[in-house]
């Protein structure tokens, strides 16, 4: 596989949380930590990703809320990132000729909220009366501007109650109206925590989105697209337009400022963190290239619509190699080594146990297995420097640590040493104790939640 495809480093930065929008899709309000950083305070800490980072996208909120943002992708241009990109919902691009002094100061691609074709259905999935006009307003000012030839526009569709039946008439109204750039298409899956998971009507199951004629029309148009967040068996036939699989077929690791471990980068197994591959994928061919499905789904929804696939896992990864540039001759030993994975001790127990402790925002506690410099394959309990301190309950509320949480944090502290050096049986014991207390209410009260972690995909 070229190394250049693999050692691709990215970092994903939010760098507000602030928002002119109030999307009932949201994930992120009343969840994230309360921030908004000034054009100063992100070009020095792009100059300290610099060492180790080459592509940057970032995120909100509302990124254009940061005023002069064009100062921020000039600079990060200057000191050298090769790509740059801005997620928006669009509202701001019109205004003080946003759009051209983005694009003059360097800006490689823009990722753009766009989630219906119906005026009325735009605003009720923005919360705001005057969203429509001005999408529109920027799609026009994008449709006659000339870029630069590898320039591009991310659609991002959120699927969801309202949209799930015009996702089809939703891509054609954005390349018939507006068919002047190159553009993409991302179709999200709706994280069920933030206002998702309060606004109930919001909510829809794969099984009742109509995802196939969209993927047609845009497979046969040659418009690339992929999905995110959306288990493979929801989309059949199309199982190698995933954003998730590409990810862990190519092993790649990014930075994400804004989550619980802003100093180390993520592995591709952090994509399957709160995910659940639940009996119905225990036959399923891709059910090493797949992420599962999120717990929160499984818990609203149940999983009884998904279905075991027999496709042929060694033509879907041939596929997103190819779409790459990267070579499909390589496809049978990746899917080894993706399989591989599933047959590593423990890890092939029917009932084995991840841990995943989150309190109100981010809170996250890695169980994985990594090489020792011997050589043997053990258990690591892996932690960031925010991960073992108090960070509040997400509600921006300045108290000190419960006693329920202060033993949390000693019993996480003391469990470092003993993973390292205890044999892996020994480890899973411990895990499934402490799982165990957890259940009883003898260790956390009913504030922390337990959920599966990911699956460690260093495989390679």
């Amino acid at each position: 596989m070229s190394k250049d495809l693999r050692s691709i480093k990215s970092a994903v930065v939010k760098i507000s949380d602030r928002c002119n929008q109030d999307c009932p899709f949201c994930l992120d309000k009343g969840v994230t930590p309360t921030m908004h950083m000034s054009v100063e305070e992100i070009n020095e800490l792009l100059d300290r990703l610099k060492i180790d980072c080459d592509q940057l996208i970032f995120m909100g909120g509302e990124t254009l809320l940061v005023r002069n943002f064009e100062k921020v992708v000039e600079h990060a241009k200057e000191i050298g990132y090769r790509a740059v990109g801005i997620a928006t919902n669009g509202t701001l691009l019109p205004k003080d000729n946003y759009l051209d002094r983005l694009v003059d100061g360097g800006l490689d691609y823009l990722e753009f909220s766009l989630q219906h074709h119906q005026k009325d259905k735009v605003n009720e999935l923005s919360g705001r009366d005057f969203t429509w006009d001005r999408i529109n307003e920027a799609l026009e000012l994008m449709d006659k501007r000339s870029y630069p030839d590898h320039f591009f526009v991310l659609f991002n569709i959120v699927m969801n109650s309202i949209n799930r039946d015009d996702l089809l008439p939703t891509v054609k109204f954005a390349n018939e109206r507006y068919p002047n750039f190159k553009r993409r298409f991302n179709f999200k899956s709706m994280v069920l925590r933030g206002s998702a998971a309060k606004n109930e009507f919001i909510q829809t199951r794969y099984k009742d989105t109509d995802m196939i004629p969209a993927f047609t029309y845009l497979e046969e148009n040659g418009y690339p697209f992929w999905t995110e967040n959306v288990p493979l068996c929801a989309h059949p036939g199309f199982e190698w337009h995933s954003l998730n699989l590409a990810t862990r077929v190519f092993d790649r690791t990014y930075k994400d400022i804004d989550m619980e471990n802003p100093d180390e980068y993520y592995d591709t197994g952090f994509h399957d963190t709160g995910k659940i591959q639940p009996p119905c994928c225990d036959q399923c061919t891709l059910r090493a290239e797949c992420l599962g499905i999120e717990i929160n789904y499984v818990q609203t929804h149940g999983s009884s619509e998904f279905k075991a696939l027999s496709v042929d896992p060694v033509e879907v990864v041939g596929k997103v190699l190819a779409e790459a540039g990267a070579d499909p001759a390589e496809a049978p030993a990746i899917h080894d080594n993706l399989q591989k994975f599933f047959e590593l001790g423990p890890y092939n127990d029917r009932n084995r146990e991840y841990l995943y402790f989150r309190q109100g925002g981010h809170r996250r506690v890695t169980f994985k297995l990594q090489k020792s410099r011997d050589g043997e394959t053990r258990p690591l309990f892996r932690t960031g420097q925010h991960q073992l301190v108090f960070m509040g309950d997400g509600s921006g509320e300045d108290r000190p640590p419960r006693e329920d949480e202060i033993e949390l944090m000693k019993a996480l502290g003391r469990s470092v040493m003993f993973m390292e050096k205890h044999h892996p049986d020994q480890v899973f014991a411990w895990v499934k104790q402490l799982k165990g207390e957890f259940e009883k209410g003898t260790l956390l009260h009913e504030n922390w939640l337990l959920l599966p972690e990911s699956r460690y995909m260093e495989y390679y």
